[in-house]
């Protein structure tokens, strides 16, 4: 198939047709377009045997880290063969904005969780995320749709991998009369003290799940194959407490059959797998600081490690911490980002390798102690504003610049070891740039830098109070570009999130809903400290207040004990909004709402859905 790189015929006309039937129409074509350029081999069962296309689309932690600029439709599709992330990101932008034009039906709802389901001893860890399947861009699917929690499970032989269908309790036909269901429950476990620490990654039909399950002793890279289609109630495969055993094979095509994959005799407790669909490849990093490359892992044939002159890549060459964050891949620079737990961050050439990185930059305060590591995968922008050289954004709790604590790191994207960076300040424990010993997660971009990049867009990342100690309070901060489109402090708001010292945020969550910009987050620090918050992000100077009480533009609600795991988005608009994902970080209630079975533990870690009508 040819690349596309100019608007396809019959696109200026299409653009005079009423917003309401264009938009579906730019939807389908581009969901349509990646289906076709990827080549997947498998199709989920509900639609294929309907006779009607299937228009679905992934959503996980890696979508949030590549990020295009411009709001553009033609530039997506340019980029959509190489790269089907950049189109997902925009669909899911414009079906928000297609539904402000539909009744939000049942009106505003108190402060309440939608569901929670109990995930026992299991739980998504503080800077990962589940991932979301939606079968359907045109209407929410009961059965079709989906979200997977990879869990770190700390005793026993209940589920580790948890898929939960009927998503849509609050819905005007409420699905399975208002009760989520687990759809299938997998022990995934193939070696003593396997646990599932990091963040899964799904296919781009739906139908499997890439993941790393880690031990003292090694890590194994697993594909998972997914009962097709996905069970209806009352049928499901396995439960959280009496799952389902994947059985072994060596390429995944039948259902519930699982590959494995030795990567390494190192663990894996931060890294999870970056999927290039172009390639149909994944990276992987180990805890003893190297880079590991897949082929292949959903197209067909075995997944095999790639051994030769140029994998696996030594990254961490020196240092006290080889832990290695998720890498991301910037298709169009034909490099890979990564950082680790000392404070750099590097590059490393998906051309040329040869076991080796080809840059690195010290961003935070190497050997300074907790905190100075970088813990959350960079963010690669390809910028509409600044299109000659795409931009890298790394996040450190304690920054190696002199004078600065927590910091935003920018730099482009071509960065060599001697090359300058732009930093702004998070915060720190004196306002001089020591460290609160407190790390600092990967932050988000408002509505405006999607829609126009570094030309009136903001960053938006969580930090501390400066001068507040050690551990100090967490503080929201929301930066401006240049006009020479580096981020800068000049011009900046913040706001105080709690007045709990040692409070750390999740990796923040920034979602347009066609009417209002708003920011999901999570923040907690002990087992009885914790909240999902929102804020609503405006680009002025009112800026929102999050300490008691919240103003209407930052809601505190509801509890979620210990604070929260990533969170992942989708937009219903017959739910009442956003909805959001995520798990709890430690045991008990959500809201006062027990998601505890029969037969299981009294207080459980829960799986967690909310809608957005719910946080106001």
């Amino acid at each position: 198939m040819k690349k596309m790189d100019s608007m396809p015929a019959g696109w200026m006309q299409l653009s005079k047709i009423r917003g309401h039937v264009l938009i579906p129409l730019i939807v389908s074509f581009l969901l349509c377009f990646v289906a076709f350029a990827q080549e997947q081999p498998n199709d989920p069962d509900p639609a294929s045997q309907s006779g009607r296309p299937h228009l679905g689309f992934p959503q996980d932690w890696s979508s949030r880290h590549l990020i295009m600029t411009g709001n553009n439709p033609s530039a997506a599709l340019g980029a959509a063969r190489g790269e089907p992330r950049h189109v997902y990101n925009m669909v899911q932008r414009m079906i928000a904005t297609e539904g402000t034009r539909r009744p939000i039906l049942g009106g505003k709802r108190p402060i309440k969780v939608d569901w929670s389901v109990s995930l026992e001893n299991g739980f998504v860890a503080a800077n990962q995320f589940p991932a979301k399947y939606r079968f359907d861009f045109s209407s929410q699917s009961c059965n079709g749709d989906y979200v997977v929690y990879a869990l770190t499970v700390n005793s026993g032989t209940q589920a580790n991998l948890v898929g939960i269908n009927n998503l849509y309790t609050e819905a005007s036909t409420p699905c399975n009369s208002g009760v989520p269901w687990v759809a299938f429950a997998y022990n995934t476990v193939t070696h003593t003290g396997g646990q599932n620490r990091t963040s899964p990654t799904l296919s781009i039909d739906g139908t499997q799940v890439a993941f790393v399950e880690s031990t003292a002793a090694g890590s194994y890279f697993h594909v998972l194959v997914l009962p097709n289609p996905i069970p209806t109630p009352p049928s499901q495969i396995g439960t959280v407490l009496a799952p389902q055993a994947p059985s072994s094979c060596t390429t995944p095509t039948t259902a519930g059959c699982m590959t494995t994959v030795l990567i390494s005799g190192a663990a894996n407790t931060v890294s999870s797998p970056w999927i290039d669909y172009a390639n149909d490849t994944a990276y992987v990093g180990t805890d003893d600081g190297k880079l590991y490359k897949i082929f292949p892992v959903f197209g067909g044939g075995a997944p095999a490690l790639v051994s030769n002159a140029d994998w696996p890549v030594t990254v961490v060459t020196s240092g006290t911490s080889n832990v290695l964050t998720d890498p991301v891949v910037d298709n169009t620079a034909n490099r890979l980002f990564i950082g680790d737990g000392n404070g750099y961050l590097y590059a490393v050439s998906l051309a040329n390798p040869a076991k080796a990185t080809a840059a690195r930059l010290t961003i935070g305060w190497v050997g300074h102690g907790p905190g100075t590591g970088i813990v959350d995968p960079p963010i690669v922008v390809k910028d509409s504003a600044n299109p000659a050289q795409d931009q890298v954004f790394a996040f450190a709790g304690c920054s190696n610049v002199v004078g600065i604590g927590g910091a935003v790191n920018q730099v482009a994207a071509n960065f060599t070891s001697a090359s300058a960076f732009t930093t702004v300040d998070l915060g720190s424990s004196d306002g001089s740039g020591n460290c609160t010993t407190r790390d600092v997660h990967a932050g988000t971009f408002d509505n405006q830098f999607w829609i126009n990049g570094t030309t009136g867009g903001h960053m938006v990342a969580c930090g501390f109070v400066s001068a507040g100690g050690a551990p100090s309070k967490p503080k929201m901060y929301m930066f401006p570009f240049t006009a020479g489109h580096l981020i800068t402090s000049t011009g900046s708001t913040s706001w105080t999130i709690n007045n709990s010292l040692g409070d750390e945020c999740s990796p923040l969550t920034e979602f347009f809903n066609g009417t209002t910009d708003r920011m999901f987050f999570g923040v907690g620090g002990a087992a009885t400290d914790g909240f999902i918050e929102s804020s609503t992000l405006t680009g002025s100077a009112s800026t929102p207040n999050c300490a008691s009480p919240p103003s209407t533009s930052c809601v505190t609600a509801p509890t979620a004990l210990g604070g929260t795991s990533g969170i992942v988005v989708d937009n219903q608009l017959s739910n009442g909004g956003t909805n959001i994902y995520f798990s709890t970080l430690a045991p008990g209630s959500v809201n006062g709402q027990k998601c505890n079975v029969t037969g299981g533990l009294a207080n459980p870690y829960c799986a967690v859905k909310l809608t957005q009508a719910g946080l106001q």
